[in-house]
């Protein structure tokens, strides 16, 4: 306790407070406007966060602390391409030389080759901002870097806006969007709104194995 308050609660409220503030800012009731952070990643869980969400937990928190801690020490330009009807909105990290676009992941391990939806977003912010070229940077709690470079493509962009349009018009028509399996599914807040979990007892699970690996007659 500290002066009769908690400060374990304390903490926390300190803690949801910079997460908001640093989170990217979308406006969740403009369905014309849809961030490509939404596109590029799960379009059911960016429905969810829009209609029905969940609050994140402390280690999803400090994880967007660190990665949107350092964007917004850095230049953050937010920015838009307009398709028809649609607004497609982007914030970039960094604008190097008024020519290279330069986008930043935190990682706990350094990929060898770049992550799909990093791509994608990129992409998006070379079209937004009309630049050819970027850096995809990952780097670890420890330091350690490494870059890619991205070129502007229209295959890339093309898909996702198509994305971009399937969230806007499954979000006018309250429309839950379809389970896309990945391998970041196992640590979603909505895991259990997509997939059915029961655990096997403890008693059941021998019998299981038993049955699978016994000898055959």
């Amino acid at each position: 306790m500290l002066g009769g308050r908690n400060l374990h609660e304390i903490i926390e409220n300190a803690i949801d407070d910079v997460y908001e503030n640093l989170s990217v800012k979308i406006d969740k009731t403009n369905f014309d406007r849809i961030h490509a952070i939404e596109a590029s990643s799960c379009t059911r869980f960016a429905y969810y966060e829009r209609k029905d969400s969940l609050p994140s937990d402390n280690a999803a928190k400090i994880s967007s602390l660190l990665g949107n801690g350092m964007r917004h020490s850095l230049s953050n330009l937010r920015g838009e391409y307009k398709i028809d009807t649609l607004a497609l909105e982007v914030n970039v990290d960094m604008i190097m030389a008024n020519e290279f676009i330069v986008r930043f992941e935190i990682v706990s391990t350094l990929p060898e080759v770049p992550h799909p939806q990093h791509m994608l977003y990129l992409n998006a912010c070379l079209f937004a901002f009309n630049k050819d070229e970027g850096f995809l940077i990952y780097m670890t709690e420890d330091g350690k870097m490494v870059e890619f470079s991205v070129t502007k493509n229209n295959r890339m962009f093309e898909e996702l806006v198509r994305r971009a349009r399937v969230l806007s018009t499954l979000l006018k028509e309250n429309r839950v969007p379809i389970v896309e399996p990945s391998n970041l599914c196992t640590t979603c807040k909505y895991f259990e709104r997509c997939y059915a979990r029961k655990k096997v007892k403890d008693e059941s699970s021998g019998f299981i194995l038993e049955e699978i690996f016994k000898p055959k007659k």
